[in-house]
């Protein structure tokens, strides 16, 4: 159902959630993991923490708009933080404490925040080493309630007793002085050249995430979501705020793509969940080999590739095919806690095979698109959303292909611009309006978007050609016997790859433990993939020549960036793997040809 018209007519997040918090009282807001099981907080606890922190925001001596950072991970704490500086009028400015201390010092001293909420003592540390080149860093306080009798430091409990105040005039107050073009947050992108710019998020731009153009409709009582994800995590964070928005229960797991607790997911029983593809590559792994189900899928995909290769089923085998599909499902359903509705995806492209089969069992898979700029969710795969797709636009957001394949975006979901930068705004948004996203984009009849590249990652080839390597590499990372790759072949004569394989999934296809491949068997599994990977490509965009790489990647050369997006350090992998590289283009190959 649709707010009530009193809600309906906030302006910004903070009002709309503590219209919830009146109206949901003792209900479940948030699940928070701990070691001991999860923690459940209602709506009334965690409103009574966030009010408490918005005054003791204020008593810190802070002006409207001044900026405040956030420097942690998942924690009550941290999401106090969160909504009590959007619902009080102080940008929040969200960084990672994975950063190193000469990103933080950039961030911080570019945005100029006077507080900053630290996860521990130890970034309270690093921030006191910095302060003497932050010279509007004025306050510290530390989430995890250590940091006492340091300088310039509060606990999280000494903070929020600052804030014990029953002041409601002055809270209506506050809460009614938000205005929707206010700013609300700042985040960073790591940006091409290494310099972070601050994309800039407004009142109106988060709730025009939110509702994608309709009015906000309230969650439905028995529903929950979870989040898989840092809440550094753009991905993570807006399922959070979409929360706070809507009324929903949502439950907060920390979880990398080498521990995902399926049991706590069954335990939790959720209807939803938000995850970026490979946490669920795990999941989707552990349940097919947790009822022994990957036999029964190895069928249907056999004969599902027949069937869309233009072969005939026989009434058996389309009966069998439908059976498999079902038995699938429930095993699905049983190992999800038997409830979820629908599995939510952002950050990367997922594995079409891993698409193909959720199609095929009829659990939605929505996949969603949209850069820091345009607010992390500016499309999603709802309805019938082809493989491959990242599905169509949200009624408030207009989507166009320049002359040149750059995908263009307008609405109000998208960025005024980024803070105290008005060349970089004035280069990335143009006086109609659209923001140039610098990606590569096809848009179909049926209006689904396709992301091919990048624009300026392109590759130009000793015989003329142009590639864009992110679109191969896309492919690559799709299959699941290659864990990463990188494409080389700039101003040389055909394309190569480096491949990291995924050593789990190969020895399983041969049979064998992991420990008794060995680099030929290895070598032979992935030259095969390449194969069939070619046959996707034009002829100029073909991998004639392989290296199988003994580890992963180094974070220089194929790095995360702040807000989860893969990055090929071009320059770094050239200079890393000078010899290598030559190698690949001289007579004879380290690793194998094609």
């Amino acid at each position: 159902m649709n707010m009530e018209p009193q809600a309906s007519r906030e302006r910004n997040l903070g009002a709309i959630f503590f219209h919830h918090v009146a109206e949901l009282g003792d209900a479940t807001f948030i699940k928070l993991q701990r070691p001991e099981g999860f923690e459940e907080v209602t709506w009334r606890v965690f409103g009574a923490k966030v009010r408490a922190a918005i005054f003791a925001l204020y008593s810190l001596g802070l002006n409207k708009g001044d900026r405040v950072a956030i420097i942690g991970e998942n924690s009550l704490e941290w999401l106090c933080a969160d909504l009590a500086t959007l619902a009080s009028g102080f940008p929040n400015v969200i960084i990672s404490p994975g950063l190193s201390d000469t990103m933080m010092l950039k961030i911080l001293g570019h945005s100029g925040c006077r507080a900053a909420f630290v996860e521990n003592e130890t970034v309270v540390g690093r921030l006191l080493n910095l302060k003497g080149q932050l010279g509007s860093l004025e306050q510290l306080i530390v989430l995890d309630g250590s940091g006492g009798g340091l300088p310039c430091t509060l606990t999280f409990g000494e903070f929020l007793s600052r804030g014990a105040c029953d002041d409601g005039q002055r809270f209506e107050a506050i809460l009614e002085s938000l205005h929707s073009d206010d700013l609300a947050t700042i985040m960073y992108t790591s940006g091409s050249t290494g310099e972070p710019k601050g994309v800039m998020r407004t009142q109106n731009n988060l709730l025009a995430n939110i509702t994608n153009g309709g009015p906000v409709t309230l969650s439905k009582p028995d529903e929950l979501t979870v989040i898989i994800l840092s809440l550094n995590h753009l991905f993570g964070r807006f399922g959070f705020l979409k929360s706070a928005a809507i009324g929903r229960t949502t439950a907060v797991i920390e979880a990398t793509e080498r521990a995902v607790d399926l049991k706590i997911i069954e335990a939790l029983a959720p209807t939803a969940l938000a995850v970026v593809p490979r946490v669920l590559e795990k999941i989707w792994e552990a349940a097919l080999d947790q009822g022994g189900h990957r036999a029964a899928w190895e069928s249907v995909e056999a004969l599902d590739r027949r069937q869309r290769d233009g072969g005939v089923l026989s009434e058996g085998e389309a009966l069998r095919l439908n059976e498999l599909c079902t038995r699938l499902k429930r095993a699905i359903l049983e190992a999800l806690g038997g409830r979820i509705k629908y599995i939510a995806y952002g950050a990367a492209p997922m594995a079409p095979r891993i698409m193909r089969f959720f199609e095929l069992i009829g659990i939605p898979l929505l996949g969603s698109y949209g850069s820091t700029e345009c607010g992390g969710v500016t499309l999603s795969g709802i309805g019938d959303t082809k493989p491959g797709s990242l599905g169509r636009p949200f009624a408030n957001v207009e989507l166009k292909i320049a002359d040149d394949g750059e995908l263009l975006v307008r609405g109000p979901t998208v960025t005024p611009g980024y803070f105290k930068n008005p060349e970089a705004t004035k280069e990335a948004i143009d006086g109609d309006g659209w923001y140039h996203s610098g990606d590569l984009g096809v848009i179909d009849d049926e209006g689904c978007l396709f992301i091919v590249g990048r624009k300026n990652d392109v590759f130009n080839c000793s015989d003329g050609s142009n590639i864009y390597p992110g679109y191969i590499e896309l492919l690559l990372e799709n299959d699941r016997f290659i864990r990463q790759a990188i494409i080389v072949g700039d101003h040389r004569p055909f394309i190569a790859a480096l491949i990291v394989p995924e050593k789990k999934q190969v020895a399983a296809a041969l049979k064998r433990p992991e420990f008794s491949l060995s680099a030929g068997e290895i070598e032979a599994v992935i030259q095969s993939r390449i194969e069939e990977i070619n046959g996707r490509l034009e002829e100029y965009e073909r991998i004639r020549k392989i290296a199988v790489m003994p580890t992963d990647f180094s974070p220089e050369v194929r790095c995360v960036t702040v807000f989860q997006k893969i990055k090929i350090e071009r320059k770094i992998v050239e200079q890393r793997f000078e010899k290598l590289i030559s190698a690949i283009y001289e007579p004879g190959l380290p690793g194998g040809s094609l």
